[in-house]
């Protein structure tokens, strides 16, 4: 082999090892890692036929792990796995198909893993993007900055439960045609990127990896953005991520949860017909019938019309409380959606999360 040949293998496989190593093992309830928990083909073509793709998960933990079942949430997956015990050390495989047959569209569809002796299943996600035919990947990556571009400018990132992070997955591009390095400036120290770097050729895709760090500081629904920086240079603009965070009961023990709060409320108030422009009272009454305080961390709403006029933090064992909204409906039409929701993020484990129902009819 010549040495201009030796010298371009060379970098060649130094940029696929820092790419394989540039996504760390994701550990699973201390049993497993995993290489990844999405496989994303970006964008494909209905032309492209079936499209394949494998997990590869470790046992890390000192005895056999063995793989229960694997469940596809659509007929349009075929799925095999690993069969029989799983020796600490040794890897074991989930092997998926997607058919590629119904028609052009974006696809999320999830693989249920559950394993022996696990109560929690390990999620997967496989995900793409059907064109009838290939487009310039300007036009599928349509949030731009500079050459580096996004699907989209929010990303979801899902639920994650306090003591916990969440991984995502997403692919990127660059829409010129001279290679980009990239990297982000994080508004928050629970927002973080891997690789730190990424480095992608002119005309093609990468993918980037995101982790929201759940912390007690910040309950429900949570906005996590950063500036990104192509080349050195930050650009104008922000990528956003949305996940929302909710108490951990896990490892609770059963003392824990025999005096652990107990919510009971009506979740619904029917508020009488009327005019648009009309402000709606509402009330909803909650008690614990539990045997330690109810604490209610956070509200969120479903619209920027609904405000709190009476709340608490907390409900004393035994105890009740009145929470009372006004949901401004200027604005809404007769015939729209008009339903105000409230989401409450509380410590019970039967109720952690509790939605509370305007439901507004306009006249």
């Amino acid at each position: 082999m010549s040495k201009v040949l030796l010298k371009a293998f060379s970098v060649f496989a130094a940029g696929i090892l820092s790419v394989a190593g540039a996504f760390a093992q994701i550990p699973f309830e201390g049993i497993v890692s995993i290489d990844k928990t999405v496989h994303d083909w970006g964008d494909v073509t209905m032309s492209d036929g079936p499209l394949d793709c494998s997990f590869t998960l470790t046992n890390i933990s000192s005895g056999t792990v063995i793989i229960r079942a694997v469940a596809s949430s659509c007929g349009c997956t075929g799925v095999k796995w690993t069969q029989g015990p799983i020796n600490p050390g040794e890897n074991a495989t989930i092997s998926a198909t997607y058919a590629n047959d119904e028609g052009p569209y974006a696809f999320d569809k999830t693989l249920t893993v559950t394993f022996v002796g696990v109560r929690k299943p390990l999620i997967l996600h496989l995900r793409g993007v059907v064109h009838p035919k290939k487009l310039p990947l300007k036009d599928t990556y349509p949030v731009h900055f500079g050459q580096l571009a996004f699907r989209e400018s929010k990303i979801k990132v899902g639920n994650l439960s306090q003591g916990e992070q969440k991984s995502i997955q997403f692919r990127v591009a660059n829409i010129g045609k001279k290679p980009i390095t990239v990297s982000f400036d994080s508004d928050s120290p629970f927002l973080t990127f891997t690789p730190a770097k990424l480095r992608i050729r002119g005309g093609s895709t990468a993918m980037l990896g995101a982790t929201i760090t759940a912390d007690r500081s910040l309950w429900g629904r949570n906005v996590y953005t950063a500036t990104p920086v192509v080349n050195g240079v930050p650009k104008a603009g922000k990528i956003s991520f949305v996940a929302s965070t909710r108490e951990n009961f896990d490892f609770w023990d059963t003392m824990q949860r025999a005096v652990a709060p107990a919510a009971e409320y009506d979740g619904s108030f029917a508020a009488a017909p009327v005019e648009s422009g009309t402000p709606v009272s509402a009330s909803f009454k909650i008690s614990n019938t539990g045997k330690t305080p109810l604490t209610i961390y956070k509200m969120d709403f479903n619209g920027e019309n609904i405000r709190v006029d009476s709340s608490v933090s907390s409900i004393k064992a035994g105890g009740k409380a009145v929470l009372k909204f006004t949901m401004d409906t200027a604005g809404m039409k007769p015939d729209g959606d008009n339903l105000g929701i409230i989401t409450l993020y509380t410590n019970d484990p039967h109720h952690s999360v509790i939605h509370l129902y305007i439901d507004v009819i306009i006249l």
